[in-house]
């Protein structure tokens, strides 16, 4: 069988990269914001222990047995499916296109022929990329190999070239999704957060603070039919900010908060940002050295530079919440909404 011919610019592509490589269980633990096993992506036979973003363990699986990365255990052949399913990469595929045997990615086969397949091979020294749809010189494992290949269900990893992306992984696929503007993935958390980590590159960092002054987007999208009347929207992108709509064929106009106040889309008005745990820069439009850290039950406080967040500490145990009121660390539970609030 003909190995699918690749376009003159795709060809010239592929001439000067070179950088096409799969994901080893170190990459995978230094961006999964997680604990436990993992299953090794160039031996079905293999895993590997992740913690505190290191791999810190390598064994494998007696004579026999595969490693299920699904369930973190060994198993027969006959009941592991050690790598994804063609089926199941085929469903992300055109009918028309090739797809490479992930358990040997020199091997191809069209879609529309799983159940009477041809294979076509690359030869030595290459593997079929899903992608690119011809064969590749191979540096490192598959091209297709993706960051959640061999992780187990519900894993959130960090995308190893943006701080403002992650992944949540399931049946050994990736869903991408997004950190809200000016918040960065953590690795070690697994959440999304307003300052950004020490190991991500200043090319993700977001000089964008201020919406613009009119957006001709946001009334048609979140302006509520069943209401009539001016509608207060927030901006996305600030804590104190929102848009105002007459209608949803109105041009959104943006004001501001007074200083000191977040605004409340449920109340329809700014307030107390001790009642607002809004997921964007909580130090932003006041005038706070230390402000409580969302999603930690008032455990955790962040602390502001120039009005913009900069790193977060833990509670003491003998002081274990944060007060945003008294600016420190009490022995009492603060009754505030944005302890009970997730943002």
């Amino acid at each position: 069988m003909r190995v699918p011919p690749c376009g003159f610019h795709l060809c010239v592509i592929l001439a000067i990269v070179a950088e096409i490589r799969g994901f080893s269980m170190e990459d995978k633990c230094k961006l999964w914001a997680g604990t436990g096993y993992i299953g090794d992506p160039s031996d079905c036979q293999a895993w590997g222990y992740c913690q505190d973003n290191k791999l810190i363990d390598r064994r494998s699986c007696t004579e026999g047995l595969l490693y299920s990365f699904r369930d973190g255990t060994c198993k027969r052949a006959s009941d592991t499916i050690c790598h994804s399913q063609l089926s199941e990469i085929c469903a992300s595929l055109e009918p028309w296109n090739y797809v490479a045997n992930p358990a040997d990615c020199r091997r191809f086969v069209k879609c529309a022929d799983l159940d009477d397949p041809t294979w076509g091979d690359c030869g030595v020294g290459q593997v079929f990329s899903n992608k690119k749809q011809t064969c590749l010189e191979e540096v490192a494992g598959c091209p297709q190999d993706n960051i959640c290949s061999h992780m187990k269900d519900g894993s959130f990893v960090g995308d190893p070239k943006s701080c403002q992306i992650y992944y949540k992984c399931h049946n050994g696929f990736g869903t991408m999704l997004n950190c809200s503007v000016g918040r960065y993935f953590n690795r070690k958390t697994g959440n999304c957060q307003s300052w950004m980590p020490h190991y991500c590159s200043k090319d993700d960092e977001d000089n964008i603070l201020t919406p613009p002054s009119t957006d001709h987007n946001i009334c048609s999208k979140y302006y509520q039919r069943d209401r009539d009347g001016v509608q207060l929207l927030p901006d996305l992108m600030t804590c104190y900010g929102y848009y105002s709509c007459t209608s949803q064929f109105d041009v959104g106009k943006w004001s501001s908060c007074p200083w000191g106040l977040h605004f409340e889309w449920w109340s329809q008005r700014c307030g107390s940002p001790k009642d607002n745990s809004c997921s964007y820069d909580r130090c932003a439009n006041r005038n706070q050295l230390m402000v409580a850290t969302i999603n930690t039950g008032c455990r955790e406080f962040t602390i502001c530079q120039d009005n913009r967040s900069k790193s977060s500490q833990k509670c003491p145990e003998d002081y274990p919440y944060f007060n945003e009121l008294l600016r420190q660390c009490t022995d009492e539970y603060p009754n505030h909404r944005v302890c009970y609030m997730d943002g």
